[in-house]
């Protein structure tokens, strides 16, 4: 199995961006490393600012609503402002998707191919992890060099966007896998291990 190196980067769906950029970069002590606006499509985009502190990168997104209601805002109204996708950094991305793939993970479009300003650069989205959940799994491969060189890039930003929002547009609600053909004890009630004994 490829391995995951680490935890590339947790975005945050936002209703202010300037207001939540302020708290990033004047109280918790983050600099932007990277902002694009109007990111999507004509149907409906979002305005995006990346702050890094150390190696801990957070993206920030507002939707901008257009011919149709922006995805963002649509998570906020269901889910409250919050964390929309965790991205895991890994090593091969393609040989981590054949292994996801052959344990069911389903995957919201193809893996998306870019470069920054230091090399290749590939991602791809899980469907969210479980029913009535909004978050969701990033993968992301990166030319491997200095914690510097790991920004973002607007052409692969937005294709991954566009895959939501066709998802959405086609009324499609999957999660990352078939939770009914899993051999897990997946239920709605938790575990005796876990019930209150009081």
């Amino acid at each position: 199995m490829k391995e995951a190196i680490g935890i590339d980067h947790i975005t945050l769906c936002v209703k202010n961006l300037a207001a939540v950029e302020s708290l990033f970069t004047t109280v918790l002590g983050f600099h932007v490393i990277w902002s694009a606006q109007d990111v999507g499509s004509d149907m409906s985009s979002m305005d995006t600012v990346v702050v890094q502190r150390g190696d801990a990168k957070i993206a920030l997104m507002q939707g901008r609503n257009k011919a149709r209601r922006s995805q963002i805002c649509d998570f906020i109204d269901k889910y409250g402002e919050g964390v929309q996708h965790i991205a895991l950094e890994v090593d091969d991305i393609e040989a981590v998707c054949r292994e996801w793939e052959s344990h069911g993970v389903r995957f919201s479009g193809e893996t998306k191919n870019g470069r920054d300003g230091f090399g290749p650069l590939k991602q791809r989205f899980t469907y969210p992890l479980f029913p009535g959940c909004g978050l969701f799994l990033e993968l992301t491969q990166r030319q491997h060099g200095l914690e510097e060189s790991k920004t973002f890039v607007r052409a692969t930003v937005e294709a991954l966007y566009r895959d939501i929002e066709r998802d959405q547009t086609r009324g499609i609600e999957n999660t990352i896998i078939d939770y009914e053909t899993l051999p897990l004890p997946f239920k709605d009630t938790p575990s005796e291990s876990f019930q209150s004994t009081s």
